[in-house]
């Protein structure tokens, strides 16, 4: 997963730096959910901090179109408010390209 990472990283220009982190409301505390932007380029991040147990809640952002980087799921998330369920031992984190709707 290490390799995976790193070449999302590599191949989007919003995780070439920080300026422009956000943290997202998210109804979990053991949920932790940010973005990062560069021009077009979004990449929304979910992760489990939980690392025996899964975890779901609802977070603040959208409505917009996901694509798991990770997982390759896609995504049309309609409202403000979307769903996520995180488990430590299958997909403990979403890292999401965002097309904004």
């Amino acid at each position: 997963m290490l390799e995976r990472l790193n070449s999302i990283r590599n191949q989007n220009p919003a995780l070439q730096s920080d300026w422009s982190l956000t943290f997202h409301p998210v109804d979990n505390d053991q949920l932790i959910a940010y973005s990062k932007r560069e021009g077009e380029n979004v990449i929304l991040t979910v992760v489990n901090l939980d690392v025996h147990n899964p975890q779901s809640g609802f977070i603040d952002y959208g409505p917009c179109t996901v694509h798991d980087l990770l997982s390759g799921g896609h995504y049309a998330w309609s409202g403000a408010r979307n769903y996520i369920e995180l488990s430590p031992h299958t997909l403990p984190a979403h890292v999401f390209k965002v097309t904004l709707t």
